[in-house]
């Protein structure tokens, strides 16, 4: 049995080192509104085969722990930090990069080509993340404190 566990860790701790292997950068609001934020986001990333998955996951990052300027969604959803949250709640995030990631993602396009940009590769990408229901689901979950509580 711990053998069938520790096989099992070590076929999950990849989606986790996937998840936070390319780099983001926030470089303009393009739209907001109520529900949905659009913005563009610069992904630094090496593998094109994996670059339209890394791009997505950075958009929810960049709006869990980094916020988009300019919107309503200005202030990070988590403030505990990357880091922190995701040793806290293992489960959910494994789960959100895995497959659930669709649910908040509601359109991306590439806008540039995949190029060189300094010592990595970037490539910009203009994403819709529906970040309001991003928010409840983080607050359904308990990942969020509702209201700070």
């Amino acid at each position: 049995m711990r053998r069938y566990i520790f096989v099992l860790v070590l076929m999950i701790m990849p989606l986790l080192a996937k998840a936070q292997s390319c780099g983001y950068l926030h470089v303009e609001t393009t739209s907001s509104s109520q529900e949905d934020v659009t913005f563009v986001l610069k992904v630094f990333c090496d593998n094109k085969k994996t670059l339209d998955y890394e791009a997505n996951i950075a958009a929810l990052r960049c709006v869990m722990f980094d916020g988009i300027p300019d919107t309503r969604f200005s202030k990070p959803l988590l403030s505990g930090g990357e880091k922190t949250e995701m040793e806290k709640h293992q489960d959910y995030f494994e789960n959100l990069y895995d497959s659930r990631w669709t649910d908040f993602v509601k359109s991306y396009k590439m806008i540039s080509k995949f190029k060189k940009s300094g010592d990595k590769k970037s490539t910009l990408f203009e994403v819709t993340v529906k970040a309001s229901l991003l928010r409840k689901d983080l607050e359904k979950n308990r990942i969020k404190n509702i209201l700070g509580i």
